[in-house]
């Protein structure tokens, strides 16, 4: 089992006020990362941590975007997880696939 990658300092300023981002995560089973333009799989700073692509997408009613994507990212090492997210500039949350799960 590789060690956890987890993000730290990801705050901004705004008018006075200090907002704080989770951050990507990355463990064997889940992954929390940001989907960027071009396909490129970002950390919340921008860090490159692999691929994504949308394999599918449909139309949602929701403050947060118009379509939800089911997205299948692969990291830089060879892990990858497939989950969904609103697209370039979204969180987005995924599991590992079957075939690279272990037990």
């Amino acid at each position: 089992m590789q060690t956890p990658y987890v993000e730290s300092d990801c705050s901004i300023e705004h008018n006075g006020s200090t907002f704080t981002a989770g951050g990507a995560y990355v463990d064997d089973t889940y992954v929390t990362a940001y989907p960027g333009q071009g396909g490129i799989l970002n950390d919340w700073h921008g860090k490159r941590l692999g691929t994504w692509r949308s394999t599918s997408r449909w139309r949602v009613n929701s403050v947060y975007g118009t379509h939800m994507h089911q997205i299948v990212a692969t990291l830089d090492d060879g892990r990858t997880y497939t989950g969904r997210s609103f697209g370039v500039g979204m969180s987005f949350r995924g599991k590992r696939i079957a075939s690279q799960r272990k037990g």
